[in-house]
Parts: structure tokens; C-alpha cells; sequence
């Protein structure tokens, strides 16, 4: 999910400028606000989503697994539907309003993957979140050089609307894959091979029962290493 998600975000976020100024014929340099209003949206996504999912699981009505779940869901499946519209739409206006809605509940993917790793390996989710977002870094980099191609050469309104149509298809039926892919396999159940490796530390003495770090008695110049 996370490196599926990457082509589309990065995409958006290179080429939205192109896409306002080419299809709606936006002057960038006049309507900075406009341009930023989605990724402003996007953030506002992320606040809702953890706050949202953080009550869900809090007051048990679901599981942590099927919360994430139920967020990933909103998260892809939803700005992938309206993504994919955008280029069905012919009055700014309209595109505007979509867009800003997709990049709201696409903003909630951060309550559903990112946090994840958090769930599978608290002791190791840095590690793996490097592994994925480097991943999705990967995906982020075609998007934008995609994009470039499918525009390449392109002349007259139809044509390009057609074009971009490709890219936002192409987009969506990634979120959709990814999604699908974190519906069905993803987990929010803390992992045996991260619970085994606290075992190990418990019985060297190097953590307390609880699995809070005990102080060590190593110090350096006068400060203890723990």
C-alpha cells in the first residue's frame, strides 16, 4: 500500500501546478493559495484520520486491525473514485472541489500504512517504515517522469485532457491495487519475531518485565547510557 500510494502522491505533487496552469489555465503566480489548498487538505486528513482512528480503537469498537482497515480503505479507494473523475469534469469549479475532497481523505493514508508499522514491530518500525517509504520513493519517481511522457508532444484541449486522464487512471488503479492488497493481507497484530526478540532482552537483563529499557551501568564522562 505504501509504495502504491507513492505514484500517485508524488505525481500530484510534482505535476498539480501543470495540471492547473495546462487543463484549467490557472496563472500559478496569481493563485498560489489554490495550488496549496490540496495539500492543505491532505494535512487536515492526516489530524481527522489519527484522531478518528485513535477514539475507533480507544472505545473498542474495532479492532486495531480492522481500523486500519477501514481507514486504508477511505484512504484509497475513495480518492482513487474521484481521481480518476477529475478529468470527466469540464468547469474548474468542479475539478477544485473534487480534487481538494480526494487529497482530504487521501491524507488518512497515514492512519492506516505509516502507523502500521508502529503496530507490527515497535522495536523495529523504523528500520522497515525506511524500507517501504524508500519503496514508495521509488513508485514517486515514475510518476512524475509518467506524467512527462503521456504530455510529451501533446497539442489542443481533448488530446491533453485525454492524456491526463491516462495519468490519473494509471494513479488510481494503483491505490485500488494497493488497498486491496492491505485489506486483505495487512495486519495490526504486533508480530511473534518482534515479541520473541523482548524475550531475549528480558532474560539478558537488559529490560524490565515490562519491556521498558533498565538503566544501563555503562557511563560516558558522567552520563548514564541507557
Amino acid at each position: 500500500m505504501h509504495m502504491c500510494n507513492g505514484f500517485g502522491y508524488f505525481m500530484i505533487l510534482s505535476d498539480l501546478p501543470k495540471y492547473l496552469v495546462e487543463q484549467l489555465h490557472f496563472d500559478i503566480m496569481k493563485s498560489g493559495f489554490i495550488a496549496s489548498l490540496p495539500h492543505l487538505m491532505s494535512w487536515s486528513g492526516y489530524v481527522v484520520s489519527g484522531k478518528f482512528s485513535d477514539m475507533v480503537i480507544s472505545k473498542g469498537l474495532l479492532s486495531r486491525t480492522y481500523t486500519r482497515k477501514v481507514v486504508g480503505i477511505f484512504a484509497q479507494f475513495l480518492p482513487a473514485v474521484l481521481l480518476f473523475s477529475l478529468s470527466f469534469f469540464n468547469d474548474a469549479t468542479s475539478i477544485l472541489v473534487v480534487m481538494n475532497i480526494a487529497m482530504f481523505f487521501q491524507g488518512f493514508a497515514h492512519s492506516a500504512y505509516y502507523v502500521n508499522y508502529m503496530d507490527l514491530s515497535p522495536r523495529f518500525s523504523a528500520v522497515i517504515c525506511g524500507f517501504g517509504n524508500g519503496l514508495g520513493a521509488v513508485l514517486g519517481l515514475i510518476g512524475p517522469v509518467f506524467v512527462g511522457y503521456l504530455l510529451n508532444g501533446v497539442n489542443g484541449d481533448d488530446e491533453l485532457k485525454c492524456q491526463w486522464r491516462k495519468a490519473f487512471g494509471v494513479a488510481s488503479i494503483l491505490w485500488v491495487v494497493g488497498c486491496t492488497q492491505f485489506c486483505i493481507f495487512g495486519s495490526g497484530l504486533r508480530q511473534s519475531w518482534d515479541a520473541e526478540v523482548d524475550k531475549e532482552d528480558d532474560a539478558s537483563g537488559e529490560f524490565g518485565m515490562d519491556g521498558e529499557v533498565k538503566e544501563s551501568t555503562f557511563n560516558l564522562s558522567g552520563f548514564s547510557i541507557i
